[in-house]
């Protein structure tokens, strides 16, 4: 694990890794005995829960059995949601689920985003939460319910209050003060008012905590001071797929039961050191020895090979417990409500067992069906579109860094790859959208290349000041109306790079509503592994398929 600029942050991770590497096997419960592999998970009886009175009407069957699965199993249950199905939702009925049988809900997630977006959907149910974390990184809609606006109207505040002005009085009348005998009595007077000052307003951090049934943190901030010693019934991890296990285990250190919430087909956490990517890491070992060094972590970036089963960094919980205990540990919602179903198709069948659905509110918009005026035209009517340069007239090239390290890490300092004419071609798409009266805000680019990245944001970012440009990676979580994707790859050898990483994909491909468009050569890109060839069998029998002339774009 490599030390990044949040101190914080590494630290508790490296104290929750050193705890958990201290324990011996005999020191664990039940439920870490599960997570590394040590015990199967108990039998889950649906029955134990008996009837179960839905909150939320709206709740689809994939989204209901999910949470009646989540609600019996004793201590672990993953709840796989595939880009649009509604696992926010399902989530917040999860939690107020468990209210009802009174139990204490602790909700986490690797971003401040993540953890935010669940309080604001279940602040409106008006539950007793309480939302951990600095104000200045919260969404300004639930400060409201942060621990330190909480506090300054809580009842207590106002004796907390009371000593900090007893404090500040104190300390003014230290300069008036040159008696040395009268000055050593305020500093013995503001001594005792500081100690007594930190201790209400713990006792009040603390009493306050204790009564918020549901907390929520990010995963590193469930470990701060705030939650030492609170014990919780459940803990819900959110977005676990974009989760470091490191960081999961600092809110699992103290769990009894865990559900765990991700899409594992999606891409998982950034790794930028090549070295720790494909190293050992957290992982499911067969004795105390193996356990003892789970995750041995060191400033000069030092990582203790684990003899686990997975192992490295990149692999999150999520995919280690599948692994570990297979689909009878999983839910699968499967309803969709943002794709129509010809983008949603493909995805389906090649990564999701053909399980999606699309609703019936969503599987047949189209761009011209936009609640604004939209001229029907080619584009419009057309929910998948696929731009074909194959022929060798829209060439890659490659972009030099400025500075090449000493040793060339994977991925991490490869040179970044551009392609003209398909940027031309992308610009031309989106000028037609536009112009067929399709806002700029509506409409997204993305590409796996940060050249084509920067080449693309120059030729349209200020022309189209509300049009959204971004990397696939940093798309995910997001989605559009319409998404028009650059794949830039062209070149006789077929070399595809990372297009070759299907969740890489996945998520280029599910961040559209209306209208998905891609850029690419055929040739190149079905040369690249039998998944891209499906791909683009898939695009060249249900897209409207068009191949361009690069002599037009050369002339525009």
């Amino acid at each position: 694990m490599v030390k990044l600029a949040n101190d914080i942050t590494y630290r508790r991770m490296k104290q929750t890794m050193a705890k958990l590497g201290s324990m011996t096997e005999s020191d664990y419960t039940y439920f870490m005995r599960v997570v590394f592999g040590h015990s199967t998970p108990s039998p889950v009886d649906l029955s134990s829960i008996g009837t179960i009175e839905f909150i939320d009407p709206t709740l689809n069957d994939s989204q209901r059995e999910a949470i009646r699965f989540a609600l019996a199993a004793k201590e672990i249950a993953l709840i796989h949601g595939p880009p649009g199905t509604g696992k926010t939702y399902t989530l917040i009925e999860l939690i107020l689920q468990f209210l009802r049988q009174n139990l204490r809900i602790l909700v986490c997630g690797p971003s401040n985003v993540s953890v935010d977006n669940i309080v604001e959907r279940l602040a409106p149910h008006k539950v007793p939460l309480v939302r951990i974390g600095h104000p200045a990184r919260l969404l300004s809609t639930v400060l409201d319910h942060s621990l330190e606006v909480l506090i300054q109207t809580s009842d207590a505040a106002a004796i907390v209050k009371d000593i900090r002005k007893e404090i500040e009085v104190k300390q003014a009348s230290i300069r008036k003060t040159r008696s040395g005998r009268e000055r050593r009595e305020i500093y013995r007077d503001l001594k005792e008012l500081r100690k007594e000052f930190r201790e209400r307003e713990s006792k009040c951090v603390g009493n306050l905590v204790t009564d918020c049934k549901v907390v929520l943190a990010t995963l590193h901030g469930a470990g701060g001071h705030q939650l030492r010693n609170q014990k919780f019934d459940v803990v819900i991890i959110d977005e676990a797929s974009q989760a470091l296990e490191a960081q999961c285990w600092v809110p699992l250190l103290s769990a009894s039961k865990a559900i765990l919430a991700g899409d594992h087909l999606q891409l998982p956490p950034t790794v930028k050191s090549a070295t720790l990517k494909f190293s050992g890491a957290v992982g499911s070992g067969k004795s105390p020895d193996d356990e003892q060094s789970v995750l041995r972590m060191d400033k000069d970036n030092n990582v203790g090979q684990h003899k686990a089963k997975g192992g490295t960094l990149e692999m999150t919980l999520f995919d280690r417990l599948l692994s570990l205990h297979g689909p009878a540990i999983k839910r699968m919602l499967t309803t969709q409500y943002r794709m129509h179903e010809k983008i949603m198709q493909f995805p389906s069948q090649e990564l999701y067992e053909s399980k999606l659905i699309a609703a019936d509110a969503v599987k047949l918009r189209l761009l011209k069906d936009l609640p604004y005026e939209v001229e029907e035209t080619d584009d419009t009517r057309e929910p998948l579109v696929f731009y074909d340069t194959q022929g060798g007239d829209f060439p890659e090239k490659v972009e030099e860094p400025a500075v090449m390290p000493k040793q060339k890490q994977i991925s991490l300092f490869a040179e970044s790859k551009s392609n003209d004419m398909e940027a031309y071609l992308v610009a031309r798409h989106v000028e037609n959208l536009i112009g067929a009266g399709v806002k700029p805000e509506d409409v997204a680019v993305v590409t796996p290349y940060n050249a084509q990245l920067a080449l693309l944001s120059s030729m349209l970012k200020d022309k189209y000041p509300g049009l959204e440009l971004g990397s696939v990676d940093g798309f995910q979580g997001r989605e559009k109306e319409a998404v028009i994707v650059s794949l830039v790859r062209s070149n006789p050898e077929h070399e595809v790079g990372f297009l070759a990483e299907k969740r890489r994909l996945n998520v280029a491909m599910t961040r559209p509503k209306r209208h998905l468009c891609i850029c690419g050569d055929s040739e190149t890109i079905r040369g690249g592994n039998q998944f891209l060839r499906r791909w683009m069998d898939f695009l060249e029998e249900n897209a409207d398929l068009r191949y361009p002339d690069a002599g037009e774009y050369m002339q525009s």
